[in-house]
């Protein structure tokens, strides 16, 4: 017995690393390429991702194999990820200080919107407004109450069709799909 509380921390720590591990396995048997999947960033106070993930999959072309939404939380100690992110629901008051991540986008892809623009130019498409009437997505993401939300292109993006110069449109399609959430 006095053996096994001696050892106890190498137990504990062989336990860690194992579950380390066998989580990056899975993770890698069943993550896609970052060219295959869309990602929806999205600063809110919270969401329910796996449902939303599985509306903006629906008529997503072939090119991604799955779209999935995740929390700005989640990528807090590796900021960079976050740029690799397609479409992000950001608070007015926030836009500002992510715009050199976004792209500008054309208003006429999303006609009858209200739009964020800055520096002379459309960059995000409004989701979230109490005082207009507009609430997209709502039941899927809790949005602050008075907060003004907007949906922003990541410059990044490899599914922006024209935006880029690109045939893959998911992240346009995927857009059209989370403006026409309940």
């Amino acid at each position: 017995m006095k053996g096994i509380w001696r050892n106890l921390h190498r137990y504990v720590l062989w336990a860690i690393v194992s579950f380390v591990f066998w989580a990056w396995v899975i993770s890698r048997i069943t993550d896609a390429p970052a060219g295959r999947k869309l990602l929806l960033y999205a600063d809110v106070p919270a969401m329910d991702r796996t449902p939303l993930s599985a509306q903006l999959e629906t008529g997503l072309p072939d090119t991604v194999e799955f779209a999935e939404a995740r929390a700005f939380t989640d990528e807090m100690f590796s900021p960079g990820q976050v740029n690799a992110g397609d479409l992000f629901v950001v608070p007015e008051a926030e836009a500002e200080r992510f715009l050199a991540s976004f792209t500008a986008i054309d208003p006429a892809a999303f006609p009858g919107q209200a739009y964020y623009e800055a520096e002379g130019k459309v960059y995000g498409v409004c989701v979230w407004d109490e005082g207009a009437g507009i609430a997209c997505g709502r039941k899927y993401v809790l949005y602050e109450p008075g907060e003004r939300y907007y949906l922003f292109f990541g410059a990044q993006s490899r599914h922006l069709g024209a935006l880029n110069g690109s045939a893959d449109d998911a992240a346009i399609v995927a857009a059209r799909t989370f403006l026409s959430l309940p």
